[in-house]
Protein backbone atom coordinates (compact mmCIF):
# COMPACT_ATOMS: atom_id res chain seq x y z
CA UNK A 1 0.00 0.00 0.00
CA UNK A 2 1.39 3.05 -0.61
CA UNK A 3 1.46 5.85 1.98
CA UNK A 4 1.90 9.60 1.31
CA UNK A 5 3.08 11.91 4.15
CA UNK A 6 1.03 15.25 4.43
CA UNK A 7 1.69 18.33 6.56
CA UNK A 8 -0.86 20.37 8.42
CA UNK A 9 -0.48 24.09 8.61
CA UNK A 10 -0.33 26.10 12.20
CA UNK A 11 -3.15 24.22 14.05
CA UNK A 12 -5.73 26.10 15.83
CA UNK A 13 -7.79 23.04 16.84
CA UNK A 14 -5.22 20.18 19.27
CA UNK A 15 -6.26 17.17 20.18
CA UNK A 16 -5.17 17.87 23.35
CA UNK A 17 -2.33 14.95 23.81
CA UNK A 18 -0.47 15.51 20.66
CA UNK A 19 2.64 16.62 23.26
CA UNK A 20 2.19 13.37 25.42
CA UNK A 21 2.00 11.12 22.34
CA UNK A 22 5.09 12.66 21.04
CA UNK A 23 7.22 12.53 24.48
CA UNK A 24 6.06 8.60 24.02
CA UNK A 25 6.50 7.88 20.26
CA UNK A 26 9.38 9.67 19.69
CA UNK A 27 13.19 9.88 20.71
CA UNK A 28 13.83 13.37 19.47
CA UNK A 29 10.57 15.20 20.25
CA UNK A 30 12.57 16.38 23.69
CA UNK A 31 15.89 17.34 21.83
CA UNK A 32 13.93 19.35 19.08
CA UNK A 33 11.84 21.18 22.11
CA UNK A 34 15.05 22.01 23.63
CA UNK A 35 16.84 23.13 20.21
CA UNK A 36 13.80 25.51 19.90
CA UNK A 37 14.52 26.80 23.15
CA UNK A 38 17.88 27.20 22.73
CA UNK A 39 17.42 29.41 19.18
CA UNK A 40 14.66 31.20 19.98
CA UNK A 41 15.16 32.26 23.37
CA UNK A 42 11.70 31.31 24.38
CA UNK A 43 10.71 28.14 26.66
CA UNK A 44 9.17 25.26 24.45
CA UNK A 45 11.32 22.65 27.00
CA UNK A 46 8.37 22.64 29.29
CA UNK A 47 5.83 23.28 26.50
CA UNK A 48 2.24 22.79 26.78
CA UNK A 49 -0.90 22.91 24.71
CA UNK A 50 -3.05 24.52 28.06
CA UNK A 51 -0.83 27.78 27.68
CA UNK A 52 -2.04 30.65 25.22
CA UNK A 53 0.85 32.41 24.94
CA UNK A 54 2.19 29.57 22.92
CA UNK A 55 -0.63 27.96 21.28
CA UNK A 56 -2.59 31.48 20.44
CA UNK A 57 0.45 33.30 19.42
CA UNK A 58 0.63 33.19 15.41
CA UNK A 59 4.32 32.49 14.90
CA UNK A 60 4.83 30.45 18.27
CA UNK A 61 1.44 28.13 16.94
CA UNK A 62 3.66 27.83 13.51
CA UNK A 63 6.81 26.52 15.60
CA UNK A 64 4.48 24.40 17.32
CA UNK A 65 3.33 22.60 14.54
CA UNK A 66 6.53 22.74 12.55
CA UNK A 67 8.45 21.04 15.70
CA UNK A 68 5.34 18.50 15.97
CA UNK A 69 5.76 17.30 12.57
CA UNK A 70 9.30 17.02 11.84
CA UNK A 71 9.29 15.12 15.00
CA UNK A 72 6.39 12.66 13.95
CA UNK A 73 7.79 12.50 10.08
CA UNK A 74 11.68 11.49 12.00
CA UNK A 75 10.19 8.82 13.84
CA UNK A 76 8.30 7.53 11.40
CA UNK A 77 10.71 6.97 8.86
CA UNK A 78 13.13 5.68 11.55
CA UNK A 79 10.31 2.89 12.02
CA UNK A 80 10.57 1.84 8.81
CA UNK A 81 7.56 3.59 7.25
CA UNK A 82 8.52 5.68 4.18
CA UNK A 83 6.13 8.24 2.32
CA UNK A 84 6.43 7.49 -1.49
CA UNK A 85 5.32 11.32 -1.65
CA UNK A 86 4.65 14.24 0.64
CA UNK A 87 2.82 17.83 0.44
CA UNK A 88 2.44 20.49 2.65
CA UNK A 89 -0.88 22.65 3.39
CA UNK A 90 -0.08 26.10 3.33
CA UNK A 91 2.51 26.56 5.94
CA UNK A 92 3.37 22.81 6.41
CA UNK A 93 5.12 23.43 3.65
CA UNK A 94 8.21 23.72 5.82
CA UNK A 95 7.88 20.49 7.44
CA UNK A 96 7.24 18.67 4.55
CA UNK A 97 10.30 19.63 3.21
CA UNK A 98 12.20 19.09 6.15
CA UNK A 99 10.81 15.68 5.75
CA UNK A 100 11.93 15.18 2.76
CA UNK A 101 15.42 16.17 4.09
CA UNK A 102 15.48 19.06 1.81
CA UNK A 103 17.53 21.01 4.60
CA UNK A 104 18.06 20.56 8.11
CA UNK A 105 15.53 21.08 11.04
CA UNK A 106 17.35 24.71 12.17
CA UNK A 107 16.90 25.50 8.79
CA UNK A 108 13.25 25.27 8.40
CA UNK A 109 12.94 27.01 11.80
CA UNK A 110 14.54 29.80 10.37
CA UNK A 111 12.14 29.83 7.47
CA UNK A 112 9.40 29.81 9.71
CA UNK A 113 10.32 32.91 11.38
CA UNK A 114 11.48 34.73 8.65
CA UNK A 115 8.64 33.89 6.23
CA UNK A 116 6.59 35.54 9.26
CA UNK A 117 9.22 37.97 9.84
CA UNK A 118 8.58 39.48 6.45
CA UNK A 119 5.02 39.12 5.66
CA UNK A 120 4.45 41.48 8.45
CA UNK A 121 6.87 43.97 7.30
CA UNK A 122 5.16 44.20 3.92
CA UNK A 123 1.56 44.65 5.85
CA UNK A 124 2.51 47.40 8.57
CA UNK A 125 -0.03 49.18 9.68
CA UNK A 126 -2.83 47.75 7.62
CA UNK A 127 -5.14 45.53 9.51
CA UNK A 128 -5.69 41.92 7.27
CA UNK A 129 -6.71 38.37 8.46
CA UNK A 130 -8.19 35.01 7.00
CA UNK A 131 -11.44 33.26 6.88
CA UNK A 132 -13.26 30.47 6.00
CA UNK A 133 -16.54 29.56 3.76
CA UNK A 134 -18.51 26.34 3.80
CA UNK A 135 -20.92 25.72 1.82
CA UNK A 136 -20.31 27.89 -1.81
CA UNK A 137 -18.28 26.57 -4.74
CA UNK A 138 -15.48 28.34 -6.00
CA UNK A 139 -16.77 30.08 -8.54
CA UNK A 140 -19.85 31.46 -6.62
CA UNK A 141 -17.18 32.83 -4.26
CA UNK A 142 -15.21 34.42 -7.33
CA UNK A 143 -18.44 35.61 -8.23
CA UNK A 144 -19.02 37.34 -5.17
CA UNK A 145 -15.57 38.99 -5.42
CA UNK A 146 -16.52 40.53 -8.41
CA UNK A 147 -19.99 41.42 -7.85
CA UNK A 148 -19.49 43.41 -5.35
CA UNK A 149 -15.86 44.92 -6.33
CA UNK A 150 -14.50 43.26 -2.96
CA UNK A 151 -10.14 43.06 -3.19
CA UNK A 152 -10.30 39.39 -1.07
CA UNK A 153 -9.53 36.11 -2.10
CA UNK A 154 -9.56 32.85 -2.43
CA UNK A 155 -6.51 31.45 -0.49
CA UNK A 156 -7.26 28.14 -0.45
CA UNK A 157 -9.62 25.01 -1.93
CA UNK A 158 -10.01 22.27 0.39
CA UNK A 159 -12.85 20.50 -1.16
CA UNK A 160 -15.64 21.63 -3.91
CA UNK A 161 -17.40 23.46 -0.84
CA UNK A 162 -14.48 24.20 1.49
CA UNK A 163 -12.48 27.18 0.71
CA UNK A 164 -10.14 29.85 2.54
CA UNK A 165 -10.52 33.35 2.07
CA UNK A 166 -7.64 36.38 2.86
CA UNK A 167 -6.72 39.90 2.46
CA UNK A 168 -7.66 43.06 3.98
CA UNK A 169 -9.61 42.85 7.50
CA UNK A 170 -12.43 45.12 6.03
CA UNK A 171 -12.46 43.07 2.75
CA UNK A 172 -12.62 39.35 4.44
CA UNK A 173 -15.47 40.53 6.84
CA UNK A 174 -17.47 42.10 3.40
CA UNK A 175 -16.90 38.70 1.75
CA UNK A 176 -17.65 36.40 4.46
CA UNK A 177 -20.90 38.62 5.24
CA UNK A 178 -21.73 38.03 1.42
CA UNK A 179 -21.19 34.74 1.44
CA UNK A 180 -23.76 34.15 4.20
CA UNK A 181 -26.40 35.76 2.84
CA UNK A 182 -25.68 34.04 -0.23
CA UNK A 183 -26.48 30.61 1.05
CA UNK A 184 -22.89 29.77 2.71
CA UNK A 185 -23.69 26.88 5.49
CA UNK A 186 -21.21 28.61 7.49
CA UNK A 187 -18.45 31.32 7.73
CA UNK A 188 -15.95 32.32 10.13
CA UNK A 189 -12.76 33.91 10.60
CA UNK A 190 -9.42 31.83 11.19
CA UNK A 191 -7.68 33.33 14.32
CA UNK A 192 -4.44 34.60 11.67
CA UNK A 193 -3.66 38.43 11.45
CA UNK A 194 -1.32 37.34 8.33
CA UNK A 195 -2.97 37.53 4.75
CA UNK A 196 -1.19 34.67 3.52
CA UNK A 197 -1.98 33.11 -0.02
CA UNK A 198 -2.29 37.01 -1.14
CA UNK A 199 -1.12 39.49 -3.66
CA UNK A 200 -0.94 41.60 -0.26
CA UNK A 201 2.13 39.23 0.47
CA UNK A 202 3.77 39.67 -3.28
CA UNK A 203 6.38 42.35 -2.13
CA UNK A 204 7.86 39.26 -0.09
CA UNK A 205 9.04 37.82 -3.16
CA UNK A 206 12.79 39.41 -3.34
CA UNK A 207 13.71 39.66 0.15
CA UNK A 208 12.65 36.05 1.24
CA UNK A 209 14.13 34.69 -2.07
CA UNK A 210 17.70 36.23 -1.48
CA UNK A 211 17.38 34.62 2.52
CA UNK A 212 16.79 31.48 1.25
CA UNK A 213 19.67 32.04 -1.52
CA UNK A 214 21.85 33.10 1.85
CA UNK A 215 21.17 31.38 4.62
CA UNK A 216 19.55 27.99 3.50
CA UNK A 217 21.20 25.48 1.73
CA UNK A 218 18.58 23.13 -0.39
CA UNK A 219 19.10 19.62 -1.18
CA UNK A 220 17.58 17.70 -3.73
CA UNK A 221 14.15 15.71 -1.75
CA UNK A 222 14.72 12.35 -1.06
CA UNK A 223 11.02 11.81 -1.58
CA UNK A 224 8.94 13.88 -4.01
CA UNK A 225 7.15 16.80 -3.04
CA UNK A 226 3.96 18.06 -4.70
CA UNK A 227 3.41 21.60 -4.79
CA UNK A 228 0.33 22.56 -3.42
CA UNK A 229 0.45 25.81 -5.94
CA UNK A 230 0.40 24.12 -9.37
CA UNK A 231 0.62 20.31 -7.86
CA UNK A 232 4.23 20.23 -10.42
CA UNK A 233 6.64 17.31 -8.70
CA UNK A 234 9.24 19.15 -6.99
CA UNK A 235 12.38 17.56 -7.24
CA UNK A 236 15.14 20.21 -7.26
CA UNK A 237 16.57 22.43 -5.05
CA UNK A 238 16.29 25.62 -7.66
CA UNK A 239 12.13 24.14 -7.85
CA UNK A 240 11.74 24.23 -3.96
CA UNK A 241 13.42 27.70 -3.71
CA UNK A 242 10.70 28.99 -6.30
CA UNK A 243 8.22 27.14 -3.88
CA UNK A 244 8.73 28.61 -1.29
CA UNK A 245 8.97 32.25 -2.11
CA UNK A 246 5.35 31.44 -3.84
CA UNK A 247 3.83 29.73 -1.23
CA UNK A 248 3.38 33.42 0.88
CA UNK A 249 1.40 35.08 -2.24
CA UNK A 250 -0.17 32.53 -4.38
CA UNK A 251 -3.11 30.91 -4.11
CA UNK A 252 -3.24 27.21 -3.20
CA UNK A 253 -5.34 24.65 -4.02
CA UNK A 254 -5.36 21.46 -1.27
CA UNK A 255 -8.09 20.04 -3.44
CA UNK A 256 -5.93 19.14 -6.56
CA UNK A 257 -2.90 18.53 -4.48
CA UNK A 258 -4.62 15.57 -2.60
CA UNK A 259 -6.31 14.36 -6.29
CA UNK A 260 -2.72 14.53 -7.79
CA UNK A 261 -1.61 12.23 -5.04
CA UNK A 262 -4.66 9.77 -5.09
CA UNK A 263 -3.64 9.46 -9.20
CA UNK A 264 -0.06 8.52 -8.22
CA UNK A 265 -1.80 5.30 -6.63
CA UNK A 266 -2.18 6.49 -2.90
CA UNK A 267 -4.53 4.98 -0.53
CA UNK A 268 -3.10 5.41 2.70
CA UNK A 269 -1.88 9.00 3.77
CA UNK A 270 -0.13 10.04 7.73
CA UNK A 271 -1.23 13.40 8.61
CA UNK A 272 2.13 14.28 10.23
CA UNK A 273 1.18 17.27 12.90
CA UNK A 274 -0.78 18.17 15.20
CA UNK A 275 -4.72 18.18 15.52
CA UNK A 276 -6.56 16.11 12.92
CA UNK A 277 -7.70 19.06 10.52
CA UNK A 278 -6.37 17.63 7.24
CA UNK A 279 -8.66 14.32 7.97
CA UNK A 280 -11.68 16.51 8.21
CA UNK A 281 -10.95 17.87 4.77
CA UNK A 282 -10.21 14.31 3.74
CA UNK A 283 -13.72 13.25 4.68
CA UNK A 284 -14.88 15.38 1.72
CA UNK A 285 -12.57 13.94 -1.01
CA UNK A 286 -13.64 11.15 -3.53
CA UNK A 287 -11.38 8.14 -3.27
CA UNK A 288 -10.72 5.18 -1.67
CA UNK A 289 -8.45 5.93 0.98
CA UNK A 290 -7.39 6.42 4.62
CA UNK A 291 -6.11 9.51 6.53
CA UNK A 292 -4.01 8.52 9.77
CA UNK A 293 -4.22 11.26 12.48
CA UNK A 294 -1.30 11.38 14.57
CA UNK A 295 -3.54 9.49 17.60
CA UNK A 296 -4.12 6.89 15.49
CA UNK A 297 -1.01 5.97 14.17
CA UNK A 298 -0.75 2.73 17.04
CA UNK A 299 -3.06 1.14 13.86
CA UNK A 300 0.07 1.21 11.15
CA UNK A 301 3.04 1.46 13.14
CA UNK A 302 4.33 -0.74 16.23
Amino acid sequence: MKTAFIFPAFVSEYLGTEDQILRSFSGNFQQKLDTLTRITGDDYQNLSLDDPDFTHDELRSQIISYVFSCSLSDELTNRGLKPVAVAGYSMGLYAALYGSRVFEFEHGLQLVEEAYAVSRSVIKGIDCGMGSVIGLTRDEIETLIIDFKISAEIANTNSKYSHLITGKLKDVEHLLDKARETGAMNVSFLPVKTPYHSRLLKETQVEFGQFIKNHIPLKEPDYPVISCIDQKVLKTSEAIANELVRNLHESLNWKKTFEKLLNMGISQFVECGAGKSLQKIGRFMDGEFIIYPMNKLHRIVD
